[in-house]
């Protein structure tokens, strides 16, 4: 029986290893000595109950550059969002009453993008900020007409808890299918959602936001629109260029985060890369039960695991090698906050975000 249990766990080792080479065999590194962008461009940040976020992103970008042009979409904060974005001198624009079939950050981008000037569009969560020189080298780094950038901030991560958001990111990036090994036979599978650039006649040719109206995860969506219509899609780790905190030093704040976008998220990933992640999370995992059937070899499996893991890690936030010898610890993490998110959504009437309702269409339509 012991026998049995160690071919089994060696076998387990071998798919679990394999499987995160594979997985994350590209890097997302940002590009270098790229075009020198000398159009005007727009950045675009939609903005609810945003004030203490953009007094950290707008230092990041206010500058006397006349090509770069900044938009607030105030969309019908309570807080000192406004007063925070005239501060800072940048162009505020009130979001209209939110349409029936519109979800209400794709209808501030929408609003946002109307009265833009720039000949480029980024769209930008407020909840990220740039490093020194990080939005030039984003707008040069885009490839212009023809093409949609996505790009995964770099998570600056300042408490313990924080931590347990890396398999998360590791999930989400896998979900693109942009650091497999097999990327190019599959094609564009998604994108990411904090940042997106688009040339603005690419954008309007699309039909911009209106596009994708009822889309929970709107930029990705509206990349996998994008490549539809033949558009070629890039992302790329913000790492150097663009940041971000998720949540702050409080473990609920983690585990109601990431819950949420389980059940927001997991309905729109690809049907290939939900099942390599699946494949991939169910070796892991089994490997870590296994593990003291194997002695030495559980070992070297462990450290190889610790090794890909921190490659991966070191472009997505600013873990540290001892956070990747703790790995077991992360992904029994996400596995008790999967369990939680499945509850949520079976058992939870409605999601909210910023205090508006997300509600399931197919579920609202039934």
């Amino acid at each position: 029986m012991e026998v049995h249990r160690e071919v089994v766990g060696m076998w387990v080792m071998i798919l679990a290893v394999l499987s995160t080479l594979l997985l994350f065999w590209h890097k997302l590194s940002f590009p270098k000595g790229k075009r020198k962008n000398t159009e005007m461009y727009t950045l675009i940040i939609p903005a609810r109950n945003e004030a203490e976020n953009l007094k950290r992103l707008l230092p990041s970008l206010v500058s006397a550059d006349p090509q770069r042009e900044i938009i607030v979409v105030d969309d019908d904060s309570e807080d000192e969002t406004r007063n925070v974005a005239e501060i800072f001198g940048v162009k505020v624009v009130d979001n209209p009453p939110l349409p029936s079939g519109w979800m209400g950050k794709s209808w501030a981008c929408y609003n946002g993008a109307k009265v833009a000037k720039g000949k480029t569009l980024v769209f930008l969560d407020a909840d990220t900020w740039f490093s020194d020189g990080g939005a030039d080298r984003l707008v040069n780094a885009f490839e212009g007409e023809g093409a949609v950038l996505t790009v995964h901030p770099y998570h600056e991560m300042r408490s313990f808890w924080e931590k347990l958001s890396g398999v998360f990111h590791l999930v989400v990036i896998a979900s693109s299918g942009l650091t497999t090994v097999f990327k190019d036979k599959l094609g564009t599978q998604g994108g990411f959602g904090p940042c997106l650039v688009i040339a603005a006649d690419t954008y309007w040719k699309l039909g911009g936001h209106d596009a994708i109206r009822g889309e929970i995860v709107e930029h990705l969506a509206f990349t996998r629109l994008a490549a539809s219509k033949g558009i070629e899609a890039k992302a790329y780790s913000g790492r150097g260029v663009l940041k971000m905190r998720m949540y702050d030093a409080d473990l609920k704040q983690v585990i109601e985060g990431w819950a949420k976008s389980f059940s927001t998220g997991a309905k729109t990933a690809s049907p290939i890369m939900t099942m390599a992640n699946v494949v991939w999370l169910t070796a892991v995992l089994s490997f870590l039960v296994n593990l003291t059937a194997l002695g030495w070899w559980g070992a070297a499996g462990y450290l190889a695991l610790v090794v890909l893991l921190h490659r991966t890690w070191g472009g997505i936030g600013n873990f540290k090698w001892y956070d990747a010898l703790l790995f077991p610890l992360h992904f029994f993490f996400f596995v008790f906050v999967f369990a939680y998110s499945l509850w949520k959504t079976f058992f939870m009437k409605e999601t909210t975000w910023k205090g508006r309702a997300i509600v399931d269409k197919k579920r609202s339509s039934s």
